[in-house]
């Protein structure tokens, strides 16, 4: 049974209620969606300024999601060096200390039972641990902390650790001030564009009934009719490490969203030759004609892609 497939995400959704109102317009006093949209008490043009203000939402928490992980990326470049070489320090220590292994206790190292150490798991706990552990070798005097062997035989500096950690801290604060701006974009963007893609939703299936089995007609007004008999459905597809997939049965009018951490390069077609669409993680792209089948290459080493798309399997 032929039904309405309804685009995915602000940008896409935009486009398609400015060309509905763009021939609601045209077609005047004849429109046959005057008494519908009297009816349902809906502004088409007062919902394209809502969309407008909704899209530069949109753009503005990708952007703060993008920088959050940026954040935390930079985060974990300082901080898990830092925290290996602590772990070797801590081991060498305990052999220092094997007749007495609680005596970690007072560098800031947990102790387990009689000689078990062990860490916290989450990134603040692990800084604090860090920042003791550093504070206990520099109160010693210059040469007298039972661990200055071990670092000039390897090399490491201390106070240059601590400071590195304190810049790790700083971009996980980063981090967590960026993504919590972008979930209130997200909060914010919903509140003020949901009504219009349900007023969308329902414009399409009066359409649809108006119309019948001219579906043409609906068609005009910038919707996707599928008139296929199997139902297209939201498909979630991963991407080995410097891999591709081609993908079938793309319903045009829906989205390909990238739902990983790395950008991914689509193609149109079943090659990656030309130029690529680059779609930034949480980024979406209106499924246009052509696109039914594609392919996309996941261009990171060290990150597996992931991809959602309408598709009819």
């Amino acid at each position: 049974m032929a039904h309405i497939v309804l685009p995915d995400g602000v940008t896409s959704e935009l486009k398609l209620l400015k060309a509905v109102n763009k021939k609601h317009t045209d077609d005047g006093a004849s429109s046959p969606l005057n008494v519908y949209l009297t009816q349902n008490e809906i502004d088409l043009d007062k919902a394209e300024l809502d969309g407008a203000m909704a899209e530069t939402m949109d753009t503005s928490r990708i952007f703060l999601n993008s920088q959050g992980r940026n954040y935390y990326q930079l985060r974990d470049i300082n901080f898990h060096p830092v925290i290996s070489r602590l772990k070797a320090e801590v081991q060498h220590l305990k052999g220092i200390y094997h007749n007495n292994p609680k005596e970690l206790v007072n560098w800031g190292i947990n102790i387990e039972g009689d000689a078990k150490v062990t860490y916290p798991s989450g990134f603040g706990d692990l800084c604090t641990t860090a920042i003791l552990f550093f504070t206990k070798h520099l109160s010693f005097a210059a040469g007298k902390s039972p661990l200055n062997d071990y670092l000039l035989q390897h090399h490491i500096d201390v106070a240059a650790d601590k400071a590195t950690i304190a810049t790790a801290i700083d971009f996980h604060d980063k981090a967590v001030v960026a993504i919590g701006q972008a979930e209130s974009l997200t909060q914010q963007r919903n509140i003020l564009w949901a009504h219009s893609v349900s007023h969308l939703k329902g414009i399409g299936n009066f359409l649809m009934k108006f119309y019948g089995e001219n579906t043409k007609g609906v068609v005009n007004y910038g919707f996707v009719v599928d008139n296929s008999v199997s139902k297209a459905k939201i498909v979630k597809t991963k991407i080995k490490l410097l891999d591709k997939i081609t993908l079938k049965g793309v319903v045009i009018g829906g989205t390909i969203t990238n739902i990983g951490a790395e950008d991914v390069h689509l193609y149109k077609g079943i090659t990656t030759t030309g130029n690529p669409i680059i779609l930034k993680p949480g980024e979406k792209h209106g499924v246009a004609k052509g696109f039914s089948i594609v392919t996309i290459s996941n261009p990171s080493l060290l990150t597996m892609a992931k991809v959602s798309a309408l598709r009819i399997k």
